[in-house]
């Protein structure tokens, strides 16, 4: 059941990739050396055990989702979520202002205890002296009318970006369709001034705000490595990286500048909850993202939007994950339908081998389940989410 029309999109690009469909077939181009790259939809030849999975194993806490589209379609999403055993999700709200966050959270007061609505940031006149204390109190307020987190806050290079409160403190992507797009807001033009990174002085009494209001904080830096890569015959991720390259300007931070830029914000701020999402796009070098972990017992990360990346190296994954089981949360951040759902819960639970997905994850990778052990998935699936909640609440002031 497909309840939006919308691609699913994978969440953190810099900009919006289209979906490439393929060419018409043509006779003339149905040989190795004519067809093209962007056509290529390799189709398993293993007859080896295929597992559908349609609700999952346990309860599900989903800790990224921007909400419905339109958001007369909740009642839809309630309806799939209990077919799949979701019992509650996260909506970033992207609300930045008390007025915006009262209008937003309108559509979801019908279904109390299934979601948790987290706001924004508002960063107008960031740049102007005497920034800070009112965002503080524009945070205070949304706190007060019931946002329980921020987030996604984004930085994919020029910094947390500032439309006057109107959309996402950071976010670069334009409003998607169905249950969850890509993001929204708007980004910076390239001839606006940088906004702030996260280990940016401006944003300390933000981020110790949040600590004390027993508000975690979900983060989004930079993006996959490939997209920064040449986009030549050795990028592994070229497939989808030519739709999301990445040129460093003058006057961003690259990839790797990113993620120490959170990664000191984390250590300055040792009360306050981060949860890196996508697993602070360190899904091709895991074994930093565990150092990282080790450093900080305050940061956590989700698995959103980055399932086709990981599956296709599951023994590594699973691994990691079993190491870092009580660090690693579920997350979606794709457009809610059962194909989407029952896909991560594959993934997640089986151990199901060569197989493609290519209406969610457009790659010539293959995906592999990670088979995960049943102590595991539940901390993947929820437990570890209402102890983040718990752990941000303990520290409120």
């Amino acid at each position: 059941m497909m309840l939006s029309g919308a691609a699913i999109a994978r969440g953190g690009a810099a900009q919006t990739p289209q979906k490439e469909q393929p060419s018409p077939p043509d006779e003339a181009q149905d040989t190795p050396d004519k067809f093209l790259l962007k056509d290529y939809r390799p189709e398993s030849i293993y007859r080896v055990p295929k597992t559908e999975v349609k609700k999952a194993k346990y309860p599900v806490i989903d800790v990224h989702c921007h909400g419905a589209r339109p958001p007369q379609q909740v009642d839809d999403m309630v309806k799939l979520m209990d077919a799949a055993g979701v019992e509650k999700t996260v909506i970033f709200t992207g609300a930045a202002t008390p007025e915006r966050f009262t209008e937003v959270r309108q559509a979801y007061l019908k279904y109390p205890g299934r979601f948790d609505l987290w706001c924004s940031f508002d960063l107008a006149g960031v740049h102007q002296p005497g920034f800070g204390p009112d965002a503080v109190k524009a945070l205070e307020e949304c706190h007060r009318l019931g946002a329980l987190g921020v987030g996604e806050i984004s930085d994919k290079g020029r910094g947390f970006a500032s439309f006057g409160g109107a959309g996402r403190a950071g976010s670069s992507n334009p409003p998607g369709r169905g249950f969850q797009g890509r993001g929204s807001g708007f980004s910076p033009p390239s001839t606006a001034p940088a906004g702030p990174h996260p280990d940016d002085p401006r944003m300390d009494s933000l981020w110790d705000r949040c600590a004390q209001l027993g508000m975690p904080v979900n983060i989004h830096v930079s993006d996959p490595i490939w997209s920064y890569q040449p986009m030549d015959r050795n990028n592994d991720g070229l497939m989808n990286g030519y739709t999301w390259m990445i040129k460093v300007t003058p006057g961003m931070l690259g990839h790797n500048e990113l993620i120490e830029s959170l990664e000191a914000a984390v250590k300055k701020h040792p009360k306050t909850t981060f949860i890196a999402c996508h697993l602070m796009n360190l899904d091709y070098d895991l074994a930093r993202l565990g150092q990282i972990f080790d450093r900080n017992p305050n940061l956590y990360g989700d698995i959103s939007a980055r399932f086709g990346e990981l599956a296709p190296i599951p023994r590594f994954v699973s691994q990691f994950i079993q190491k870092y089981q009580d660090r690693v949360l579920y997350g979606t951040d794709m457009t809610y339908n059962e194909r989407m759902l029952h896909t991560t819960f594959r993934i997640l639970e089986t151990h199901d081998e060569h197989f493609y997905v290519p209406e969610l994850f457009n790659y010539h990778w293959p995906l592999y389940g990670f088979g995960l052990p049943d102590d595991v998935l539940k901390k993947v699936y929820a437990d570890n989410a209402r102890e983040v909640f718990r752990k941000a609440r303990s520290h409120a002031a």
